[in-house]
């Protein structure tokens, strides 16, 4: 009898567990929104190109210092803007990580837009203008509900892509 008890117990717990993992029901977004998912980790160009040090420059220099080509670490700030038909989505300019601000610039951000067709424009900018971008893509997309578009950038190719 105390093993039956003990048995039913057991049943009663596992079919509570099971009831609480599907009830009540959860959903992370509203059926008529999308969402938009911008994320890459890129490091701008440098802010000055590469020198040449002169002899006399390089006398001057200790031994253990003396190296021919004078390369700055720094490197510009990521302009990143997104835009959806005429609204600006996400706009920001991302600091380059490190101590000497020599490291890649990182961005995870999540937009929620509505769903339906959708003219996006994204601009990025690597090399300190404030003008223009350097890498532009603009695409018309249909976005479905509950749907997860990435944006991100290929250091590769060097082109920004939207999948």
């Amino acid at each position: 009898m105390k093993l039956v008890a003990e048995i039913a117990m057991y049943v009663a717990f596992v079919v509570f567990v099971g009831l609480l993992s599907v009830w009540p029901p959860y959903t992370n977004l509203d059926e008529d929104r999308a969402i938009i998912s911008l994320v890459f980790s890129h490091a701008g160009e440098r802010v000055r190109e590469c020198r040449q040090l002169s002899q006399e420059e390089l006398n001057t220099l200790p031994p253990n210092m003396r190296k021919i080509d004078d390369c700055p670490r720094e490197r510009f700030p990521i302009r990143v803007e997104l835009r959806s038909d005429t609204a600006i989505l996400y706009r920001q300019t991302l600091q380059p990580s490190g101590i000497w601000s020599d490291g890649k610039a990182s961005i995870y951000q999540r937009i929620e837009v509505p769903s339906g067709v959708h003219a996006l424009f994204v601009g990025l900018s690597d090399s300190g203008g404030e003008a223009d971008f350097d890498f532009v893509k603009s695409e018309t997309i249909e976005l479905s509900p509950r749907q997860n578009l990435l944006v991100q950038f290929d250091e590769q190719t060097r082109e920004i892509l939207i999948r």
